[in-house]
């Protein structure tokens, strides 16, 4: 890379070496220092701007920070963002090159953004990226044939701010990104007529949001979730190839989806607000108490004689979620919400592994267990113990 670089004849070797550049494409994706800031931010620019505005901008400002080269010194002259706002609704684009490498709709309704093919094909090969994944996030992953470095990129868009952000925490994206943004930013630019500091200052500054140690900020961990919960729905033609019941799939499916609504419903009736997804982590339910303690619920639908297959199977994917997030420093109580229980030993089973069982036919009791099961996470917290020692 240092060698395809360094053929490159740029103004832009004035401020930083290929070798340089070529290392920075792979280091972790740490925007650039907030000082200086490369222009005047022109008063309460966000007073008419709703939450997902200011989300927007931020998203746009810390991208700029993240994958140009210098970007603090090279704005204007390598790297322009523009605020379309006389479109419905209005546009935010970042331009490096002569290329936009990132757009989105500052309503937060899509984002779209491009990179070198290379990274991004060569992690899904080797298994670093899964394509399902992706499906299951709304990522649409599609040949770019805008024409510059047309056969060498990829165009990659998101339904909303949410998943872009957790699309901009995978390596592979922001590599190929910064690679493809160091390729242009490297070649003939002629936008610097249209640069508009304040615009650039704006962002900037709103990217603050998305600062600090990165999985609160960029995953939306702050509410407790990365995203709403939107529900999950069936198609109408099932594989014939399937061996099981397509009736009781859908009816699992639909109760899946009938628990999930009501323990969101249940929180809301105390002013909590849950969603799906957390810190990366595809988790069906979570949400923060009103003392900011995070919880995860794994949600298992019990339909026909799958009861002890469900639980077996709710058990251990709340078990992997929480050891996958308190490996990214983000500690919750786990809960596992099942239809129904028959079995009495089952409560004694989850509590054996910290893990609170609910049923969806004790919903009335639902509030006092969590308050319990949120002050067995202050114990946990406070008084770390070994395994088979009681923790309060």
């Amino acid at each position: 890379m240092t060698e395809m670089l360094a053929a490159r004849r740029s103004r832009l070797w004035q401020v930083t070496t290929p070798a340089d550049l070529a290392a920075w494409v792979f280091r972790a994706p740490a925007p650039s220092p907030l000082d200086p800031v490369p222009g005047v931010v022109d008063g309460d620019w966000t007073a008419g701007l709703d939450e997902t505005g200011r989300q927007a901008w931020a998203l746009a400002g810390w991208v700029a920070r993240t994958v140009v080269p210098e970007a603090a010194g090279t704005a204007g002259r390598y790297w322009i963002l523009s605020h379309l706002d006389d479109a419905a609704p209005a546009v935010l684009r970042l331009t490096v090159g002569m290329l936009e490498i990132l757009g989105l709709y500052e309503t937060g309704e899509g984002v779209w953004l491009r990179s070198h093919a290379a990274p991004i094909l060569s992690a899904i090969e080797a298994g670093a990226i899964d394509p399902q994944e992706w499906e299951r996030r709304g990522i649409d992953l599609a040949d770019d044939r805008t024409r510059t470095l047309a056969e060498d990129k990829v165009l990659l868009t998101c339904p909303d701010l949410a998943t872009a952000r957790w699309l901009l925490r995978q390596p592979p994206v922001i590599a190929g990104v910064r690679l493809l943004s160091c390729w242009v930013a490297a070649g003939p630019y002629s936008f610097e007529g249209r640069y508009r500091p304040e615009v650039v200052a704006r962002a900037w500054q709103a990217s603050q949001l998305l600062d600090g140690d990165g999985l609160d900020a960029l995953t939306g961990g702050g509410d407790g979730f990365d995203r709403p919960y939107t529900g999950v729905t069936t198609a109408g033609d099932l594989p014939a190839q399937r061996s099981f019941d397509a009736d009781t799939y859908r009816a699992g499916v639909d109760e899946h989806d009938r628990l999930c609504r009501a323990l969101i419903a249940h929180l809301s009736r105390s002013d909590l607000t849950a969603g799906a997804g957390l810190a990366g982590v595809n988790v069906d339910v979570a949400w923060r108490d009103a003392d900011g303690r995070r919880f995860i619920a794994e949600v298992k639908s019990v339909v026909g004689g799958n009861e002890v297959e469900q639980l077996r199977l709710g058990l251990g994917q709340v078990l992997e979620y929480r050891y996958r997030l308190a490996a990214r420093g983000v500690a919750v109580a786990a809960v596992l919400l099942v239809s129904r229980c028959t079995d009495p030993v089952w409560p004694a089973i989850c509590a054996g592994s910290g893990v609170l069982l609910l049923t969806g036919e004790e919903e009335p009791a639902w509030r006092a267990k969590l308050m319990t099961a949120a002050v067995g996470q202050i114990c946990r917290d406070r008084w770390p113990v070994r395994l088979g020692e009681s923790a309060c």
